[in-house]
């Protein structure tokens, strides 16, 4: 398995698995998300930008999975401490190479990332209902922040 940063090659291997995750979030949370194809110029402008990158795993010339991570910083707000993180904002793998511990390879290599950039932190933010991404985080050593929730208005 091959790990490094991708870059604009590797977009239409990328797109397939933005396909996959977005359908897998889908049946999650169907109200709210719809099978999607990704903005590829989104894809190219996080490849290009200098604060964040696609972090790809390779298996004989295949992205068997990537993660996509942004350098930020927290809001300027008074009462908030202010910090610079990494922010992972899509991890996925493909399912026949899930199970295979490469999204865990995927969020050191994420780890590595913040820590050559000295960031303070690595969040990311998961669906209620991704018990499976859930536990891999925890066992990982992230912990619960905040929680997001939602009240529908049945008009």
């Amino acid at each position: 398995m091959n790990i490094k940063i991708a870059t604009i090659n590797e977009i239409p291997q990328i797109e397939i698995l933005y396909a996959e995750l977005f359908l897998e979030m889908s049946k999650l949370q169907p109200n709210y998300i719809a099978p999607a194809k990704q903005d590829v110029e989104f894809l190219k402008n996080t490849i290009l930008e200098e604060k964040s990158d696609i972090i790809v795993a390779e298996i004989d010339n295949r992205i068997a999975g990537f993660l996509l991570i942004q350098e930020l910083a927290t809001p300027p707000y008074s009462c908030i401490v202010q910090h610079s993180y990494a922010y992972v904002m899509d991890v996925i793998v493909g399912g026949q190479y899930q199970s295979k511990g490469i999204g865990s390879l995927l969020l050191q290599v994420a780890k590595e990332w913040a820590a050559e950039r000295k960031l303070d932190y690595l969040e990311l933010s998961v669906l209620a209902e991704n018990n499976g991404a859930f536990t891999l985080y925890k066992r990982l050593g992230y912990k619960e922040t905040s929680r997001t929730m939602r009240l529908e208005i049945n008009n």
